[in-house]
């Protein structure tokens, strides 16, 4: 069973409810998702129910999965200890980050700027993985993604497109997520 679909599918289906239940108890006027000029927020419940949907259902495809999951895991202690010092630079630099944040006051600095640093520090994290030929992390990379392209629709005052986003990002990511599995980009660091 691929437990990341898994849980990702609940996630979905538990947003789809709860985006059901705000539209159905709060006003039209309260609860905004524009397309074009058109408030529609009923589509965001039903694009996440079908990923949710679809995630479950494909979740129990693991034959593969469970293949490699009955091989002898070989831990390279080296690559772990690598893979610790690239985590505390990269907690180190995001810890600036924010310090900064709460510092430098919002009118000297421009929107999305903070998110563009935190999407720029975890995609660098990743980044340093991949050349120490280290695996990298899904969540931080699926986060630096979301940050980055956040913080840019930020900086160019398009606010009312970061949920239509947010879902082109995680559409994406689940149709290229083969490819990475194939590739074995992902996972534990220390694993060889």
């Amino acid at each position: 069973m691929n437990e990341s679909r898994l849980i990702w599918g609940i996630i979905c289906l538990a947003l789809a409810g709860l985006l059901t239940v705000l539209n159905l108890r709060l006003s039209p006027d309260k609860l905004m998702f524009t397309v074009g000029d058109t408030n529609m927020p009923w589509v965001p419940p039903i694009v996440l129910g079908i990923v949710g949907i679809v995630l479950l259902a494909t979740a129990g495809r693991g034959e593969q999965a469970t293949a490699q999951a009955a091989q002898p895991k070989i831990v390279d202690e080296e690559k772990a200890a690598l893979n610790k010092r690239l985590e505390t630079m990269g907690w180190g630099c995001f810890l600036i980050m924010l310090g900064g944040f709460m510092f430098v006051p919002h009118t000297v600095v421009a929107k999305g700027v903070w998110s563009i640093g935190v999407g720029v520090i975890m995609l660098g994290l990743n980044v340093a993985r991949y050349f120490y030929k280290i695996k990298m992390s899904g969540f931080t990379t699926f986060l630096g993604v979301i940050s980055l392209v956040s913080g840019v629709l930020q900086l160019f005052g398009l606010h009312t497109l970061e949920g239509a986003i947010l879902l082109i990002v995680l559409g994406a990511y689940l149709i290229v997520k083969p490819w990475f599995d194939k590739r074995q980009l992902f996972g534990k660091a220390e694993e060889g």
